[in-house]
Formats: structure tokens, sequence, C-alpha cells
């Protein structure tokens, strides 16, 4: 008799993130179980409870999203704005995935009141963050920016990013117009370039 295919933990878990992200932490693991096509025991000998389950479903990669490794890694050649322009609509793809993450994580905080995947003592965001800091920082430094706070810059650029993501969800959902997404990634950083731009003369 052959055996049964083995299924890896994350084929569990992307069955579980579809199955929370469409019924709320009230899914159960029967519901996983049959979307991941295993036997509900399965589960349970990988992740010993529901909640165990949810918080590793919830949990963003603990690697550097691709988007933001692209900015240290980027063509030979690219222009400076073309880099912020790519990588900003990948960026807008991320977040488009990772917010209904965040969102179900933020409804079922911890104690603390945080999710309990940003309690740790470096959790994913601040990671990001210092990685695009670096990256403008060393931006400036070989003289391609104008000097500027990188971290602020860093904010600015990541903020304008996730909103793209977090506004797409709510126009589409009051019927209202969304600025195409090239159109707005290459808008924001026009303006913040302004700010940048080491050819530019200053007052």
């Amino acid at each position: 008799m052959p055996r049964p295919p083995t299924i890896k933990d994350e084929q569990i878990l992307a069955a579980a993130r579809e199955v929370f992200l469409e019924k709320g932490i009230s899914a159960t693991t029967a519901e996983v179980a049959r979307r991941a096509g295993i036997a509900e025991g399965s589960i349970f000998n990988r992740f010993p409870t529901k909640h165990d389950l949810f918080k590793a479903a919830m949990l963003p990669s603990s690697e550097m999203p691709d988007w933001v490794d692209r900015l240290h890694h980027r063509p030979a050649g690219e222009d400076t704005l073309d880099t912020l322009v790519a990588t900003g609509i990948e960026g807008v793809n991320f977040f488009r995935t990772i917010l209904p993450l965040i969102m179900m994580s933020w409804s079922n905080a911890s104690a603390s009141g945080l999710p309990e995947q940003l309690t740790v003592a470096d959790p994913p965001p601040l990671r990001v963050l210092a990685k695009l800091t670096e990256f403008f920082a060393a931006e400036m430094k070989a003289k391609r920016m104008r000097k500027q706070d990188p971290e602020i810059v860093a904010r600015t650029y990541l903020a304008a990013v996730q909103n793209y993501a977090f506004f797409e969800v709510l126009m589409k959902f009051h019927a209202r117009t969304l600025i195409e997404q090239e159109e707005y990634v290459r808008g924001f950083v026009k303006l913040l370039w302004s700010g940048l731009d080491p050819t530019r003369a200053t007052r």
C-alpha cells in the first residue's frame, strides 16, 4: 500500500491563512484540514491548538521582503529614480498580500495589545525600516541623494507604499475611483525626489 503524500507545514499554513482571512478566528481546524486536503489530526500533530495554528499562519515571513532586498541588489547602472519606482510598485504588491494578515493579527492581539509577532526583540516592521534607512543613508553618502534624515525619508517612503494598499481596499468598498498603481508610485517618488535631488539648488 503506498504511503500517503507528505504535506509540508507551509502548505497547512497557506490553507489556514486562506480560511482565517475568509472566516476570521471563528474558523475551525476541520475547515483548514479540508482546504489543505488532510486529516484534522495532522494539524494537531504540528500545531497543538487552533490558536497556535492561527499565530503561525498570521506570522509574516522572517525573511526580508523581496521588494526591500531589491534596493540593495538593483540592476547595475539603474537610475535611482527608476529604482525607487520599481521597488515601490513591488512594495504595493507585497502590502496587498500582507495587509489583511496584519489587520487579522491586530484584531486578535496579545495581552500587551500588540500582535504577538510584534512583541519579539526585532519585529519585521523595524527590520524593514532599518533596511530602508540603510539604503537611503548609503545613497546620501554616495551623493546620489541630497543629505536629509535617512530614517524620516525611509518612513515617508514606506508609509506611501503601504498607504496605496490600504486605500485600494477602502475605495473599492466605497466605489471610489482609485489612482492607477504605477501613476501613484511615480507621483509620490517624484514628490519625494523634490527634496532628495542632489542637483537641485538649496535656498
